[in-house]
């Protein structure tokens, strides 16, 4: 198995001590996050240098802050993507991240409007386009009903795939959404089989693997007979006091359950 973890996961106060951090506990690659406001040449030198520094290899970068359904970042959306391909990273995201206000606790649930529907629908023709242009890995991430209107179960972003039809364009399963969104987590694992291009992992609670109820050993299974290879991120709550401690033994119990 090939681990990553994000930096917001990792203790250190700037991009060079979180990978550092990372580094140390065991792991082979790293993930972060841009948003909007970033400074992008001045992240990707922060961004390589610390990377390079202590030889972890980027794994994907989150662009934060997306409101792709409002239609007016498509110059973010372009630029961010071509600075996250020049780092050679994938590109992860998801068409919003939000708490709802009111949370809709009870499905189902309602249909964000058309228009904005529609927006999200030629926003991601764009980032399928500009994955071909810079040949960006990109990550389709669906979350939950609690976080976005959008996206709120695997064989949603499954058929989003289905509909780009571009080889470089996949879906992120996460282990925690899972546990939220997905009737039977091992069947949509299966449905989603030759989609997957990344893998998130969190407990229920949002902490480490081992630290909750989520049968592991199944969906880990359910990855290696649906053929998955890729990378399994860290993205979830870790004691900053005993981080490379815990990351080395949840990383060793998982290689077990693989």
């Amino acid at each position: 198995m090939r681990f990553a973890c994000l930096t917001g996961a990792a203790p250190g106060a700037d991009l060079q001590a979180q990978c550092a951090a990372i580094a140390d506990a065991g792991c082979a690659g790293v993930e972060t996050i841009v948003f909007p406001h970033t400074q992008l040449e001045q992240w990707q030198l922060e961004f390589r240098t610390a990377t390079a520094n202590v030889h972890l290899q980027p794994v994907t970068v989150i662009l934060g802050g997306l409101a792709l359904f409002a239609g007016n970042q498509s110059a973010y959306v372009r630029e961010a993507m071509q600075a996250i391909a020049e780092v050679n990273a994938a590109v992860l995201l998801t068409p919003e991240y939000q708490s709802q206000n009111p949370l809709p606790l009870f499905p189902p649930h309602p249909r964000p409007p058309v228009e904005e529907q529609a927006r999200v629908d030629r926003a991601l023709d764009e980032v399928s386009i500009h994955a071909t242009q810079f040949n960006a890995r990109v990550f389709l991430e669906p979350i939950t009903q609690f976080e976005s209107r959008f996206w709120r179960d695997v064989d949603t972003v499954r058929r989003v795939c289905e509909r780009l039809n571009n080889p470089l364009v996949q879906v992120v399963l996460d282990f925690h959404n899972m546990n939220i969104t997905e009737a039977d987590m091992n069947q949509s694992i299966d449905m989603a089989g030759p989609h997957i291009g990344h893998v998130h992992l969190a407990d229920n609670n949002r902490r480490l693997p081992g630290y909750g109820h989520i049968a592991f050993a199944d969906g880990l299974r359910t990855l290696r007979e649906v053929g998955y290879t890729g990378w399994f991120s860290f993205e979830c709550a870790i004691s900053h006091n005993y981080f490379s401690g815990e990351l080395r033994r949840c990383m060793a119990w998982l290689e077990g359950l693989h």
